[in-house]
């Protein structure tokens, strides 16, 4: 029996295991969970944000998903503090495939609840952001580019660009990605600064394993060394009755 490509080791998915995503939505009525978990260590503190998602291919060109987000930090000399930092839901469209001329173009609006303990947030949030995607033979190129609205409470608007690649590891079903990301505050205040590498690994015709290291350069500028490392997992998954399959018609016999 044929089986399904292994492609999902090229997807440039947000946190899977880099800032910055590609421009390809998920799949026409596909479902997709993902799992992940990032820890920091640094001088000021330890922390673990872990994410579960659940997206699907709602319309065609478009997808829809879901995610909860929770933390866990442990500053020096501090009791630690935990909390679920927001609800969130985001709709990602494509507005243009990727041709020969033209770049894959998507664009997201997100937004994201008030959470509930020490690291809640304490406000409603949004977003929107605009993706491109160029293929150059194997080598990918992506661009993100959008704005966040957030309460004062919460840290404040700010402005978020990255520029990502992803390239894939000869034939065993891997690839490996890179990124800068960075985030401006629309009020005075200091920009974050990521650069992250990591790679993708298929394990299955469903699954793909994440892993990633990242480190802040404003936190190295500022003299607090730190480091990040990122795994995670993704499976995609159907829902009986939400696929149909038109019957096979009987041959013509002449």
């Amino acid at each position: 029996n044929p089986l399904p490509a292994q492609e999902d080791f090229r997807a440039a998915d947000l946190d899977r295991p880099i800032l910055v995503e590609d421009a390809q939505v998920i799949k026409f009525r596909e479902w997709e969970m993902e799992f992940g978990g990032r820890g920091r260590l640094s001088e000021g503190g330890s922390g673990l944000t872990s994410i579960f998602e659940v997206k699907t291919g709602l319309f065609r060109n478009g997808q829809v998903g879901f995610e909860v987000e929770a933390g866990l930090e442990d500053g020096p000399g501090a009791d630690a503090q935990a909390g679920l930092e927001s609800f969130h839901v985001h709709v990602l469209y494509n507005l243009r495939r990727e041709t020969w001329s033209w770049p894959a173009v998507a664009v997201r609006v997100d937004g994201g609840t008030p959470g509930a303990g020490d690291l809640g947030r304490e406000d409603w949030s949004a977003g929107v952001k605009g993706i491109v995607t160029r293929s150059f033979d194997r080598l990918r190129l992506h661009g993100n580019g959008g704005y966040v609205f957030a309460s004062d409470a919460d840290g404040g608007d700010y402005w978020r660009l990255g520029v990502a690649f992803d390239y894939p590891i000869g034939l065993f079903s891997k690839a490996i990605l890179g990124d800068v990301y960075v985030e401006i505050p629309a009020d005075a205040g200091r920009s974050r600064v990521w650069v992250e590498i990591g790679t993708r690994w298929q394990t299955s015709n469903r699954g793909v394993l994440d892993f990633g290291i990242a480190t802040r350069l404003d936190e190295w500028d500022a003299g607090n060394a730190n480091v990040e490392l990122i795994v995670g997992f993704a499976r995609v998954f159907g829902l009986p009755g939400l696929l149909s399959v038109p019957p096979y018609p009987d041959p013509r016999l002449n």
